[in-house]
């Protein structure tokens, strides 16, 4: 058995390790192929940039001058040129010069600061259109050195393009526009950070479909031969009533199940042949009972049961589906936007924000009957029934046609969210055991915060490519497939456990009011996470963002290094706290850490401050959120009358109470206070909560004692 499982990991390592590292170099090669392949299309796009704004330019100027305006006696020419350049941030300056190279207007840093300067002998028109960075530069300083003094000093970071202004056939003036070769760089570097987010992003997708593939098809079906091959060597001819033929190897294991079910069909034959034999003689008894004795030694009348379920059987249908629902996280509020006609009754800010809010509300207030339905019809039908709103609500936002449309779809999906999330929570807890509790809960999570990773990014390209709408109808494509990866995978049994009666009539959640344990780690650590979670990373870090001047693309970048530390340090902090049976202390730690992190927010705004505090809180939050599932589930055990599906289904729901209170506390500082200081305050309020867990967990653990003496 142990070199089954032993040779099914090496198998499943290495498959693994090479399919990444292939996925890795072929990604890496797409990578640098696509920006080299921009930084050269790039220069030429910007030059034909250059070449349409000189047009736009000359034409108006030139219609000026044959309308019989000067060219020196234009009104507004540098107001006009301030206002183009505005436009245009690959621009450094425009300016419009004379028959002798003498500026007359001009806009931006470069001719601004030598306007004074008189240009000697013009030699026309320069050609840069079409030539290399680098040539174009070498012209630039050979040709206009002697021209434009200013030029020769400050040229060689700059690209210039001339057009000329000509009236009767005679060269009457010329408009330079500067490009700035600092904006390259900046796309360049813009692509250089798109490339790697995707790059990260379709290296996970590709380690979850590379480990569902080779589980089911290699090491699954491995581990299943190797045991029938034990079985048969040790002399046991078991059959399962049924295996799952996938692959070459696993009809390799349907032929040794089929096997060892003919073997049984003969002795059965044999066996009636015998009891059928009308003759009551002493030897026919002998017959039977050697026959029996045979049967027992071999196994040749034992049937097995199906096999346990396993958290993989979870982990990719989840993942699926999660994926599904992040993609359209990135764009929500200008999708609506799209939408919003201003009305009496609900304002544009209010609106923006309405589908998350509605969202968030539905999962809260849906989660608890969806505990009670998972112990009522199982954690596969469940899963199945859930996907009906969601894939609805998916194809009510693909065709909305108002920003209320948006609104109902998406407290329709969440109704589906909730009914999904909380049957493959309850599957992982039905399937692992109290050892590996902790590390469970961590899949759960790392599947979540993989799917946002992974969802957000490709969701926002997908977006810019095709449109808002379409991404919907790529979701319920996804939902859908998620549901038949349900329907195959959850195909094991679970350890469901049976329903409990609460004691005299009381609800689960009147009894776990009573258990200090549980209320502790729900009021102290669970809502506190997720207050930290919205009001922070999800509310405040944009705006407090927008306010340094971030970009948009920088803000989202800075936003997933959170999930990209979560993802690697969540299994490491869960199997810590399954080796040292020390979960609630590491709630407790992550919950201090949270609060400190936003305590040093305290002070001057700073950029990097803000970096290093949202990589700090996936660290703390690394450590919290496996074991709070796992001590919230431990803690329960000392109400044993309520069942493990409902316990999940108060603290989804007390997690959801924290998710609304976060923004609305946030933003209700943000009224009267700076962020640093509004995040000084939260954060104060963290470790008082993270404290009171503490004195908590001391004062039950003294009782415990108390009572153990006692007994």
């Amino acid at each position: 058995m142990n070199k089954a499982k032993s040779m099914a990991s090496l198998i499943n390592r290495r498959l693994i390790l090479v399919t990444i590292i292939s996925a890795l170099l072929a990604s890496i090669l797409s990578a640098m192929y696509t920006l080299v392949e921009f930084n050269f299309s790039i220069k030429p796009e910007i030059l034909k940039k250059a070449n349409a704004i000189s047009q736009v330019i000359h034409d108006d100027v030139e219609l000026a001058i044959v309308s019989g305006v000067p060219l020196d006696r234009i009104r507004g020419m540098d107001e006009y040129l301030s206002e183009t350049l505005e436009k245009y941030p690959e621009l450094t300056f425009i300016a419009v010069v004379s028959q002798e190279d003498r500026p007359l207007y001009s806009a931006g840093e470069l001719l601004n600061l030598n306007n004074s300067r008189d240009m000697a002998d013009g030699t026309g028109t320069v050609s840069y259109f079409g030539a290399s960075l680098f040539d174009r530069l070498e012209l630039i300083k050979e040709e206009l050195s002697g021209i434009i003094p200013a030029f020769s000093d400050e040229a060689q970071s700059k690209d210039i393009y001339e057009m000329d202004i000509n009236y009767q056939d005679e060269r009457a003036g010329g408009v330079f526009v500067g490009l700035n070769s600092n904006f390259i760089r900046s796309q360049l570097a813009d692509m250089f950070f798109d490339i790697a987010i995707v790059l990260v992003a379709v290296l996970l997708v590709c380690f979850e479909v590379v480990m569902v593939v080779v589980m089911f098809y290699v090491s699954g079906p491995l581990e299943e031969s190797e045991k029938i091959l034990k079985r048969q060597v040790d002399g046991d001819f078991s059959v399962k009533e049924s295996v799952s033929s996938r692959g070459s190897i696993g009809h390799f294991v349907d032929k040794l199940n089929e096997e060892s079910k003919d073997l049984q069909g003969k002795f059965s034959k044999t066996f009636s042949r015998v009891s059928g034999n009308q003759t009551d003689d002493v030897k026919t008894e002998e017959v039977k009972t050697r026959l029996q004795k045979i049967a027992e030694r071999f196994n040749l009348q034992t049937k097995l049961s199906m096999k346990n379920g396993d958290i993989l059987d979870a982990r990719i249908p989840l993942f699926v589906f999660s994926l599904a629902e992040e993609l359209q996280k990135s764009f929500m509020p200008l999708f609506v936007a799209e939408f919003y006609e201003p009305n009496h009754w609900i304002s544009r800010d209010v609106m923006l924000g309405l589908p998350i809010s509605v969202f968030m509300l539905v999962i809260a207030v849906s989660t608890p009957f969806s505990a009670k339905w998972v112990d009522k019809w199982g954690q596969k039908p469940l899963f199945l029934l859930g996907l009906i709103p969601a894939i609805a609500g998916y194809l009510g936002c693909a065709f909305a046609q108002d920003s209320m449309d948006i609104v109902i779809s998406r407290g329709i999906t969440a109704f589906g969210y909730a009914l999904i999330t909380i049957s493959c929570q309850s599957y992982i807890a039905a399937v692992v055991s109290s050892e590996n509790r902790a590390k469970g809960m961590a899949i759960f999570v790392g599947v979540l915060m993989t799917a946002t990773m992974c969802g957000t990014a490709l969701g926002a390209i997908i977006a810019d490519r095709i449109g808002y709408q379409p991404v919907f109808l790529i979701s319920a494509v996804l939902a859908t497939f998620s549901g038949l990866l349900a329907w195959r995978m959850f195909s094991g049994s679970v350890n469901v456990q049976p329903k409990k009666v609460a004691a005299n009539g009381q609800s689960g959640l009147w009894l776990l009011a009573k258990n200090v344990k549980f209320v502790s780690i729900v009021i102290c650590c669970a809502i506190p996470a997720k207050i930290v979670l919205t009001g922070f990373l999800y509310f405040m870090v944009p705006l407090y963002l927008v306010s340094l001047e971030a970009s948009q693309s920088e803000i989202g970048r800075i936003m997933m290094i959170y999930s990209l530390i979560i993802i690697p340090l969540s299994p490491i902090a869960s199997g810590i706290a399954d080796k040292t049976k020390k979960m609630k202390e590491l709630v407790v730690l992550g919950t201090l850490l949270s609060g400190g992190i936003l305590i040093s927010l305290y002070g001057e705004a700073s950029f990097y401050k803000v970096l290093l505090a949202v990589a700090l809180m996936g660290v703390a939050h690394s450590i919290l959120k496996a074991p709070l599932i796992a001590s919230a589930l431990e803690a329960a055990e000392d109400t044993p009358e309520v069942g493990r599906t409902t316990v999940l289904g108060i603290l989804r729901t007390s997690e959801r109470i924290g998710s609304v209170l976060g923004p609305v506390i946030v933003a209700a500082l943000l009224a009267f206070y700076d962020f640093g200081e509004t995040m000084m305050i939260i954060g104060i309020g963290i470790v008082l909560a993270g404290i009171m867990m503490l004195l908590f967990l001391r004062k039950s653990e003294d009782t415990d004692t108390a009572e153990e003496v006692t007994q």
